[in-house]
């Protein structure tokens, strides 16, 4: 199996990447997993309580979770990853299942952070976007999806996503084989897909 990384601060466009490499790919086995279902499940908390929690920080992902998972897939088994609510702030009841693979998709802003979990991906790649394009998508996407309003997602984008962002995100583009930005080419990208999943075949003849 090959793990593709996609890194990349909020409303840089990872999942809309993402989902141009699954379609590019569609003839092979293709599942996408997303660290934003392994946020920590804070269901004991109050709604209140939990819209105080900065979610934008690294603490408030289960990154042992998310590791387990991963590397049971990269293993031959089917996995059930958590199901995130944005709007509640809290994991529901049902799980999805992920099955095994040829390619799998993996993003979240802090899919490069921890060593263990980078060792295990393919190709990564980090999608470096201006603050100010990603903060219009992320005050589009919140409003439409998340049920926020304008002035909720600009608060919290300047108190928590920028400070979080240029802590930890930032530092780890350092670990991305590609670095791309808001105009980058596709073709360039596919092409590189391409000349892996080549290489894998040829290698193990996996596919």
């Amino acid at each position: 199996m090959i793990v593709i990384a996609v890194c990349g601060g909020t409303g840089s466009g990872k999942s809309y990447l993402s989902k141009k490499i699954i379609n590019q790919f569609n003839k092979y086995k293709v599942e996408y997993l997303c660290l934003d279902s392994y946020y920590k499940n804070y269901k004991d908390l109050s709604f209140a309580e939990r819209c105080e929690i900065n979610f934008d920080h690294p603490d408030s992902i289960d990154f042992e979770l998310f590791y387990q998972h991963l590397k049971s897939l990269i293993d031959g088994n089917e996995i059930y990853c958590p199901v995130y609510s944005y709007k509640s702030h809290k994991r529901l009841s049902k799980n999805k299942k992920i099955n095994v693979c040829d390619i799998l998709i993996v993003d979240g802003i802090y899919i490069l952070l921890k060593k263990n979990i980078r060792k295990l991906f393919d190709l990564s790649i980090f999608l470096d976007v201006e603050y100010d394009i990603r903060l219009d998508r992320r005050i589009n996407r919140d409003i439409a999806e998340r049920s926020r309003t304008k002035n909720e997602v600009v608060n919290r984008f300047e108190k928590m996503i920028i400070p979080m962002h240029k802590k930890f995100v930032e530092k780890t583009k350092d670990y991305a084989d590609l670095k791309i930005k808001e105009n980058y080419s596709f073709k360039a990208i596919s092409a590189k897909i391409e000349k892996l999943i080549n290489e894998v075949y040829q290698n193990h003849k996996e596919f």
